[in-house]
C-alpha cells in the first residue's frame, strides 16, 4: 500500500509546484506596484512578480510596453496603488502597458540589478523610466547601504559591479546578529531555499489571494494598500516637522558640500552602468523635484545650489533623455520634502507624458 501511495504523493507535489502560479490572481502579484509588505517580508518575492510580468506581456504579445523603476516616489508613497504614477499613466490616452517595480529607499545599483533579472527573464527594457532625486548622489553616512534590496543577485547577475558594495555588505553582514537562532534559520529559508521551492516561492501570494477571495466573497472592496494616509506637510504638527529636519540622515540626504560626480561614487558608476545596459534603448531619467518651502534652509545654501546645477549639468550630457522636475510642482503638492499628495502624482504623470510626446528627435538612442 505504501509503494503505491508514494508514486501518487510525487505526482500530487508536482502538479502542485507547476500549477500553483496559474491559480493566483494577478491582482495579488501585482496592482499598479508591487506590494509593500510582502517584498518587506522577504525581498526574493520580486521573482514571482517578474514571472508574472513575463507571462502577461507573452499572453499580450505586448511590444512597447513600459517600466518604472525607482524609489518611494514612483512607488507612490504614501498613497495607495491607485494614487501611484503608473495608475496616473495608465489613464493617459493610448498608453502602453505599464510595470512599476519602484520600491521604497531603492538605490541606483538595485535599479541596474533589476534589468539584469529582467534581462535573465525574457523581459524586454526597451523603454525605461528611471527616477533619482538629488538624495540619489550623495556620500553615504555609515549606516545607508549603497544597494538595498538586491545587492545579492547583483553578486549572480553581474559579478564585476558587485565588487563596488562588496566590501559595505560584508561589513553590514558581520553585525547583522539574530536574537534567536530560529529567526536566523528563517532568514537563511528565505534567501536560500524557499525560491526554488514553489509552493515556497508562491506562499505570500497564496495567502494574499486567499485573502482576496475571502473579502470578495463578503463583497468587501479590496483593502487599502497606502503606507500612511497622504496628507499636505503644511497640516502636519509643526513641531513633528521641525524635528524632521534636524534628523541626520535627512541633513545627509540634503548636503551642501560639493557631490562627488566622478566614477569613484558608487551611484555614478550604476547611473552609467544602466546607460551602457540601456545603449541602443529608449531610457528617461526623471529628477523628482523638492519641497522647497519646506526644506528652504537646505535647498537655499549656496552649497546646495551648485550641486543641484552640476547634477543637471551631468544628467543633462548623458545618451537618455533627461526630465528634471525641480520646481515644476507646486510645493502645495507635497506630503513631505520630497513625497506627494495624489494630485502630486498625477500631475508628474503629466509632465512625464508630456515630456515623452515631445521627445522628437532629441538625443536618439
Amino acid at each position: 500500500m505504501k509503494n503505491k501511495t508514494v508514486p501518487y504523493l510525487v505526482v500530487y507535489l508536482l502538479l502542485i509546484n507547476f500549477l500553483l502560479p496559474y491559480t493566483i490572481s494577478a491582482d495579488a502579484f501585482y496592482h499598479k506596484r508591487l506590494s509593500y509588505p510582502i517584498i518587506i517580508n522577504n525581498s526574493r518575492n520580486i521573482d514571482p512578480v517578474i514571472k508574472y510580468m513575463k507571462q502577461k506581456v507573452d499572453r499580450e504579445k505586448a511590444k512597447n510596453y513600459f517600466i518604472l523603476l525607482g524609489d518611494s516616489v514612483f512607488y507612490g508613497s504614501p498613497g495607495n496603488s491607485d494614487q501611484s504614477i503608473s495608475a496616473y499613466l495608465e489613464q493617459m490616452p493610448e498608453h502602453p502597458l505599464v510595470f512599476n517595480l519602484s520600491f521604497p529607499g531603492s538605490q541606483l545599483g538595485d535599479l541596474y540589478t533589476l534589468l539584469l533579472m529582467l534581462d535573465k527573464n525574457g523581459i524586454s527594457t526597451d523603454h525605461v523610466i528611471l527616477n533619482v532625486r538629488y538624495a540619489s548622489f550623495v556620500p553615504r553616512v555609515p549606516y545607508q547601504p549603497i544597494m538595498s534590496w538586491w545587492a545579492d543577485r547583483l553578486r549572480k547577475e553581474d559579478p564585476e559591479a558587485y565588487l563596488i558594495v562588496k566590501a559595505q555588505e560584508e561589513e553590514r553582514a558581520a553585525y547583522s546578529k539574530y536574537e534567536k537562532p530560529y529567526d536566523w534559520l528563517q532568514g537563511t529559508l528565505k534567501k536560500y531555499v524557499y525560491p526554488y521551492i514553489t509552493l515556497m516561492a508562491y506562499l505570500d501570494y497564496y495567502q494574499k489571494y486567499v485573502d482576496l477571495q475571502w473579502d470578495k466573497w463578503r463583497n468587501r472592496a479590496m483593502p487599502d494598500d497606502s503606507l500612511a494616509q497622504p496628507e499636505p506637510w503644511y497640516t502636519k504638527d509643526s513641531e513633528a516637522l521641525s524635528d524632521m529636519l534636524q534628523q541626520t540622515q535627512l541633513k545627509a540626504a540634503f548636503t551642501n558640500l560639493p557631490l562627488n560626480l566622478t566614477d569613484s561614487n558608487p551611484d555614478i558608476y550604476f547611473t552609467k552602468q544602466i546607460i551602457e545596459h540601456q545603449k541602443g534603448k529608449e531610457t528617461w531619467v526623471v529628477l523628482a523635484g523638492t519641497n522647497h518651502t519646506y526644506m528652504k534652509e537646505f535647498v537655499n545654501q549656496p552649497g546646495y545650489v551648485e550641486n543641484m546645477k552640476r547634477l543637471d549639468d551631468f544628467l543633462s550630457q548623458q545618451p537618455i533623455h533627461y526630465l528634471n522636475l525641480e520646481g515644476q510642482i507646486s510645493d502645495q503638492l507635497f506630503t513631505d520634502f520630497t513625497h506627494l499628495m495624489p494630485e502630486g502624482y498625477r500631475l508628474m504623470a503629466q509632465l512625464i507624458w508630456d515630456a515623452y510626446g515631445q521627445r522628437g528627435a532629441a538625443k536618439p538612442l
